[in-house]
């Protein structure tokens, strides 16, 4: 199991606090090792795309508000003949590594967030202040016109 705006910008910052705790200490090498080649298959780490986030960690998170997270993240509109669809992502942290397993980059387009959409300021704030009681922050995206989600349970 994993440890743990735009309004966008939000959520990745969540989800990275999640998976700050994700990593492991690199086991300490002594001696001169002989490099093994494995398949990729086996030293492939598959994206993060659930988790949980504590809580504690996340109060002081929102109640820091939406201005702290307008870093990082670049959006823009995904308009589809005339329909908007949601944000495509432009960058994400680039030079943040909690956020290179993250099942979600450039060229993704976020369409909904615990169910709602945020299209409007209104909504993301609906959104946002809805995470200090939710039991989970789950993000729905499409890949490709394929669509994915991420899910993080909130635990107390």
């Amino acid at each position: 199991m994993i440890r743990k705006l735009s309004f966008t910008a939000v959520l990745f910052a969540l989800i990275g606090f999640a998976l700050n705790g994700c990593g492991s200490a690199a086991p300490q090498i002594e001696e001169p090792v002989t490099p093994v080649v494995a398949p990729v298959a086996e030293v492939y780490e598959s994206p993060v795309t659930s988790g949980e986030i504590a809580r504690v960690d996340l109060i002081p998170v929102l109640d820091a508000g939406l201005g702290r997270f307008l870093q990082g993240v670049g959006t823009e509109p995904d308009v589809v003949e005339g329909r908007f669809q949601g944000f495509k992502l432009t960058r994400l942290y680039p030079d943040d590594e909690r956020f290179q397993r993250l099942d979600l980059q450039p060229g993704d387009t976020i369409t909904r967030v615990n169910g709602q959409p945020i299209e409007r300021p209104e909504q993301a704030i609906r959104v946002w202040e809805g995470l200090r009681v939710a039991s989970e922050l789950m993000v729905e995206y499409s890949r490709n016109g394929e669509p994915r989600e991420i899910r993080f349970a909130i635990v107390d």
